[in-house]
Formats: structure tokens, sequence, C-alpha cells
């Protein structure tokens, strides 16, 4: 027995020999072998210009240093890859029946750069030669026990988008897959865009059928996790259920804090990735204690994700300050199209104006609710096709005079008739309805009642265009200040429109009357999209005069004023300016 033992030792002794041997032999005679099968295979040129030998291992480790991967013909960059180290480590028993079995890939300083052209085709497509068929699946798919583990670390990759030119970029200090049990255990750590991302799960399962069990996402300071499963036997489906206590969106959304410049875009014409609807099923449901974009919190969210054929379904129910929120998104992959039906009542919509950085001007809570649909490629698109309705009502409370001022100290005069409250004027009521065609709106009831006067409004909103041209006629409530009443028209670039008077539409005879007008139905009639609900703002009753003052107003606006319109200053611009911010230019 002890010279069996002593063989063993021996035996051992010489393939570890034998082995680190190995480490000194020079394998750079075939370097340009390996880089001619690379050319015949992809296309492409491959270079190993540092050492190429066998690492000291008991399982066989082939080290490449300085490698390189050239691009597409047609790429922005000359390489698509550079690496400082690339290491395989094969299985040796597989070597010896001509099978390669690869256990590990470890990739050090590497940066990858991926693009691609007008068309869509990427520079990771090789050749025009069609991929070859894969025999059909028997049984359950490949364990993951054939996965080789992954150590990367100090790696770059960079993506261009041809059509637009845009480069996503990210860093990361290390990614590795490590063995655990039937699985593998993933850590990612880096940077995305500038912001750090952290990423950490057990997967289970096989190719087929796989599961992220314990996930952690960490973007930018917040994390969400949960349980996430991709069945790849069909038509690929997820499924599963993510939370967190608190996330915030700001980082990702904050874009450049405007428009693009006075009067500039609000509607970004970048294409929206609707198509990818049809590449999977999803069945997931998100669940936040807190979501913040800036100042703006909402808490208590519930977001189920479905897509079934293409089409996305996701009702979304939230409380912002404790009034609850809703709104529901529905999507077509296939046809382009985006709806959306949110309604919110007695929410504190001051408040919001405020969290947004818009303005500060109101206090007032109010009811809201759209149902819009459009069509197209980009939110731009989509805007210049949108169809439906949007009705607005706000209650009781006060309105900040000082935008009226730079627009006419006579209109303050007629706001504020007393100067006793300063730069406030008691709101009474405001109403607003637009219903929209071909991305065109029409106000079909626009109304706002303070304690001094009615005014009504009418003309249109164009998304298309980005254009607003709106005129509002205020009729006060004492016949002695009807001198003082002129037209006011709003007109202009949706991001950045000027307002003045149009003294051509002088107000007359309409004294007081108009304030003991009567609208059978209510703000209903106007407003169908609005909550009868006790606690709605619509429902209270103080809407009466300018719901009859609505209905009672006619008349379109046909064109911009002819006369110079003066800004009103840094509200208006500052509400044009935030809008395009929200929505991306």
């Amino acid at each position: 027995m002890r010279k069996f033992l002593g063989f063993i030792v021996v035996v051992v002794l010489l393939l570890a020999g034998a082995l680190y041997a190995l480490t000194f032999a020079d394998l750079g005679r075939f370097a340009p072998q390996i880089e001619a099968a690379a050319k015949e295979a992809t296309g492409r040129i491959l270079k190993i210009e540092g050492p190429l030998h066998i690492g000291f291992s008991l399982v066989p480790t082939v080290v490449a240093g300085q490698v390189s991967f050239s691009n597409a013909d047609w790429g922005t960059k000359p390489q698509m890859l550079t690496a400082e180290k690339l290491a395989l480590q094969v299985a040796l028993l597989p070597l010896l029946s001509g099978q390669v079995d690869v256990r590990s890939v470890t990739i050090e300083g590497a940066d990858i750069f991926l693009e691609t052209d007008r068309k869509g085709r990427g520079n990771w497509e090789f050749g025009d030669a069609a991929p070859a068929p894969q025999p059909e699946s028997e049984g359950a798919g490949m364990s993951l026990a054939s996965v080789p583990e992954v150590n990367i670390s100090d790696f770059h990759l960079a993506y261009r988008d041809g059509e637009t030119g845009q480069v996503s970029e990210a860093a990361f200090k290390e990614v590795t897959l490590a063995a655990q049990g039937s699985g593998f255990h993933a850590v990612i750590e880096g940077e995305v865009n500038g912001s750090s991302v952290s990423f950490a799960s057990d997967i289970e399962g096989n190719t087929e059928k796989a599961s992220l069990k314990g996930a952690t996402l960490t973007v930018a300071g917040t994390s969400v996790g949960g349980d996430l499963a991709l069945d790849m036997t069909g038509k690929p489906q997820l499924s599963g259920a993510l939370s967190s206590e608190a996330f915030d969106v700001t980082p990702f959304l904050k874009g450049d804090g405007g428009v693009s410049g006075k009067g500039g875009p609000v509607f970004s014409k970048e294409p929206l990735p609707l198509d990818g609807l049809t590449a999977l099923d999803a069945d997931l449901s998100f669940a936040l204690g807190e979501l913040r974009y800036g100042k703006v919190v909402l808490t208590e969210l519930k977001l189920p994700v479905k897509i079934d054929g293409g089409k996305l379904f996701a009702p979304l129910t939230a409380k912002y300050r404790g009034t609850p929120v809703k709104l529901a998104l529905n999507a077509d992959g296939a046809k382009g199209s985006v709806g959306i039906d949110a309604s919110a009542a007695n929410f504190d919509l001051g408040q919001l104006l405020t969290d947004l950085d818009l303005t500060t001007m109101l206090n007032a809570r109010g009811d809201f609710g759209a149902k819009l649909n459009g069509q197209g490629k980009s939110l731009h698109a989509i805007a210049a096709a949108v169809g439906g309705q949007t009705n607005l009502v706000i209650g009781k409370g006060t309105i900040n005079s000082r935008a009226f001022a730079i627009v006419s100290d006579d209109l303050v005069k007629v706001l504020i008739p007393s100067g006793e409250s300063g730069d406030t004027a008691k709101l009474v009521c405001a109403i607003s309805r637009f219903d929209f065609a071909s991305g065109v709106g029409k106000a079909s009831a626009l109304a706002l009642e303070t304690d001094s006067l009615i005014t009504t409004g009418s003309g249109t909103v164009d998304l298309g265009n980005e254009r607003i041209d709106l005129l509002f006629k205020p009729k006060p409530k004492k016949a002695s200040l009807v001198s003082l009443a002129f037209p006011v028209r709003l007109s202009g670039p949706l991001g950045a429109p000027t307002a003045g008077l149009d003294k051509t539409g002088v107000v007359t005879g309409v004294a007081t009357a108009v304030g003991g007008v009567a609208l059978t139905g209510g703000v209903g009639a106007l407003l169908p999209l609005m909550s009868t609900g006790s606690d709605s703002v619509a429902s209270g009753g103080d809407c009466g005069a300018a719901a009859a003052a609505a209905q009672g107003s006619s008349g379109g606006v046909t064109g911009a004023a002819e006369g110079a319109a003066r800004s009103v200053g840094d509200t208006l611009e500052n509400i044009g300016k935030g809008i395009g911010g929200i929505f991306g230019k």
C-alpha cells in the first residue's frame, strides 16, 4: 500500500512538473494560425500582439496579452474590441477527445465598442451569411453547469446608435459569474452614463428556463429588488415581482433642465422602442413605497405590467401628498400606438406646480381627467396625431397676480380692485376642457372666476406644430371696472409663449349679470371626465358661474395677434421650459 501511494505521489509530481513546464512554452508561433482562423470565420482582423502562453494550473489556461479585434468596415472606430489580457481555462480530459470545454473566462482591461449603422445593422454581425441552423432542442435546456465562470475587471463598454448618433457608455470595475450549487452568483459593479450601478443575484435553472432569486439592482444610490423568471421554450416570457422602499428617478429624467433655447422643441423626435413590445410577453408587478422625481414624491405606488401579443397594459395607482392618482398606460407595438387614461380628484395642484419648479402663483386644489391616444414612432409624432379629451377643475384658493402685472397694470386692478390683498386674488373656480383631434386641441370650455371677474377663453393648442393660440376675455363683476377690461391673447411656441393685450376686443355691457347665471347639469355637462364623488372639487357647486360663462363663450382664434405681443415674464417661460424638461428635449 505504501508503495502504491508513493507511485501516486510521483505521478502527481510529474504531471505538476509538466504543467509548470508548459508555462514556459511560447505559443506565439501559433498566433498567425489563430488570427487566420478568425479572419476566415468573421472577415475581421484579430491581433494577438502580447505573449501567448499556458498559465500554471491543474486545469490548462491559455493566456493572451494585448488582444484586438477590428470593427466592421463601415464602423466609426477602427477597433471593436481591445483587451490587455484574455485567459481561457479549458478542461483537460475533453481535450484528449478533441472537444473544447471552457471552464472560465478572465478578461482584464477590455474596451468594447458596439454600434449600428443607419439601417440598424450591428457591428457584431459578421458577413452576409445567415447563421447556421441550430438543432432542435430535445427535453430540457442546457444546464447552467456548462456555462463558464466569468471574471472581468476594468471593463469599458460603449454603444453608438447609428440612426441618432447618440452614444451610451458604461464602465465596470467588476463583472463576475461564480459557480454556486447548481447555478451561479452574479455580481456587477460600475457606472452607466455617469450613474453608479450595482447588481447581484443568484441565477438558477437552465438556458431555456432561468430565474433570478433575490436580485438587487442599485442605481445612483436607490435600490429595487425581487425575483424574476425567463422562459425561452417558445416566445420569451418574463415574469416576476419587484419592490423598493424608495426609488429616485431624477438622475435619469433630469436632462438639461429645459428646452433647447427659447421656443425650442417640447416633444422629442427620438424613436421610441415600441416595436420591442412584440419581442416578448411579460407579467410583472412593481411596488414602490416612494417614487421621487425632483421634489415630486409619489407614495404607495403599484404598477402591474402585462405584455401580451405586442400589447402593453400598465394601470398605475399611487398617491400624491395623500391624494390617490390613477394613470393607465396602454400601447400596441405592432401599430405603434400609445394611449393614456389619467385621473385624480381633489389633489393639490398648486403644490404640484411648485414641486415641479414651474410656478408658485397658485394655491388651490383641483380635479383632473384625461383620455388621450396617438400613433407614431416618437413622442413628437404621437403628439401630432393625438386625439381625445382633457378636463380640469380648480376650486377655491388664491392666485398670485404678479404675472398679470407684467401684461397690464389695468388688468391687475380688475383682479384686485381694492389693493387690500396685495398681489393675491381670491380664486373661486377655473375650468378647462380641450378636445383633441390630429394633435390639435380646441378649447371647448375655458373659464376662470375670481372675486372680481370671470374670464373666458377660446382657441387652440397645436401639439404637432408646438404652437399655442388662446384668447382670454375678462368680464368684470362690477360695471365700474368694465373700462379696464381688455382681452389678452396668449400665443407663440408651446415652450415659450408670449401674451399681450388685444385692445380691438374691449369688453362692454356685461356688468354683474354673468355672475348669477347657472348651468343646467352643472360642471359635468361641460366636463364629462370629471369625478362626481363627494370629495371632488367638481361636485362642490362653486363653479356654476364659470361653467355658464364657458358655455356662453364662442368664437375662435384664427391666427397670432397682429400687434406686438409682450412677454408675461418668467412664469410662462418657466412653465414652457418645465414641460420641455418632462418630455425630454
